[in-house]
């Protein structure tokens, strides 16, 4: 009996795992299409920032919404519910017939996104054995990881293969087997008699937590926005160069595989040198990569980028962990308000952003998002931390 739980447990776990690869699959579909939806509908990029605004601005305020929602119900719903919403959104996007429209489908993938991170992270916590959390949230990490690293490509792919208009329908088939395995093989979160719904009000829970975590909050939101900015905007820069749709897929995908890898490695480092030095050495390290990434072309020019985003995304679980040091009673709040607060105010200056480059340019622009993470570096050195 004690055996099938424990197999039982472990099955939920790598659909978890899979949730969030099939979930942020679908993450970068909407910079891999931005070029061809710009000149497609004619809007400046300065709208164009604002479609990377609102999923920005939903993330901001519906990750840690959904955290604390995802608390009081035992049931998978929004594990569910996430990828569905993600890919309807993000695939739907290309064929958006006007601007009003484009708005509704990233408003759709945004939200879907936002519904499916708290639950799906503490699920991992709740079905793992105690022992075993760390790892299990690392798989669940890398999952999310991978998914990243391949969306750009599976954009592509999807376009290549089936065109445009049936791009959804393909792409909502893997999305819906997995609802429905879901729903079979992980009825509850947790054991029914081990289930305590949250009490506490939201904005008591969020106040209270981001009194404690605001320092490193700033670290984490202008590593978000040198990091969306350089997402966004590095696709309009290439296709600005003379860059089709198979180049920007490939040179998001070169980008993200960094990324995928450098969390890891550098989670480790501050671990043996101490995660203050580490953050201060990569914020300070990051300038000297992007802005030369942004004066240059071809292949250094990739290598630059590649390099500086693999740095930028190696300081997540660093500011995570500070974070969840600083408010260890609410570790959950507290990672919501580090990766999803920050992650989705971040977004919302895309939209400036954009007004910039359509005044100075987009090598203006770039050059400002290669700085932005190296002005935190006083909020890091103005307290001790563990």
């Amino acid at each position: 009996m004690l055996q099938t739980k424990v197999k039982r447990s472990k099955l939920q776990i790598i659909l978890l795992c899979l949730g969030h690869f099939i979930n942020d699959i679908h993450l970068s579909f909407l910079p891999t299409f931005i070029p061809g939806i710009v000149e497609r509908l004619g809007i400046s990029l300065a709208q164009a920032g604002l479609l990377n605004s609102i999923a920005g601005f939903i993330n901001m305020m519906g990750q840690p919404l959904f955290g604390h929602l995802s608390d009081k119900t035992n049931k998978p719903v929004f594990i569910i519910a996430g990828p569905v919403l993600a890919c309807f959104g993000a695939s739907m996007l290309p064929l958006s017939p006007n601007y009003s429209v484009a708005l509704l489908f990233v408003l759709i993938w945004s939200i879907g996104t936002a519904v499916f991170h708290p639950q799906g992270s503490g699920g991992i916590g709740h079905l793992s054995s105690v022992d075993k959390i760390s790892s299990s949230l690392a798989f669940f990490g890398l999952g999310g990881m991978l998914a990243g690293a391949l969306s750009p490509i599976y954009a592509v792919g999807l376009v290549k293969i089936f065109g445009f208009t049936w791009m959804p329908v393909a792409a909502m088939i893997p999305v819906l087997i997995f609802a429905a395995v879901t729903y079979y093989y992980i009825p509850d979160i947790q054991d029914k008699s081990m289930f305590k719904p949250s009490t506490e009000s939201f904005f008591s829970n969020f106040r209270n937590v981001f009194s404690q975590v605001y320092r490193i909050w700033i670290v984490a939101f202008s590593r978000a926005v040198s990091g969306q900015g350089l997402r966004f905007f590095l696709p309009l820069v290439i296709s600005s160069r003379g860059g089709q749709l198979a180049e920007i897929g490939t040179v998001l995908f070169v980008i993200t595989i960094g990324a995928s890898v450098s969390p890891i490695i550098c989670g480790k480092v501050a671990d043996i040198f101490g995660a203050k030095r580490t953050l201060v050495v990569i914020l300070f390290s990051i300038p000297f990569l992007l802005v030369p990434a942004s004066l240059t072309e071809g292949i250094p020019s990739i290598l630059l980028f590649m390099v500086g985003y693999a740095l930028l995304t190696a300081t997540e679980p660093i500011t995570n962990a500070m974070a969840q040091q600083s408010a260890p009673h609410a570790r959950g709040m507290a990672s919501s308000i580090i990766m999803g607060f920050a992650f989705g105010l971040g977004g919302v200056v895309t939209a400036p952003l954009g007004a910039v480059a359509d005044y100075f340019g987009l090598t203006a622009t770039m050059l400002i998002i290669a700085v932005i993470p190296s002005l935190s570096i006083p909020v890091i050195l103005s307290r001790k931390w563990k």
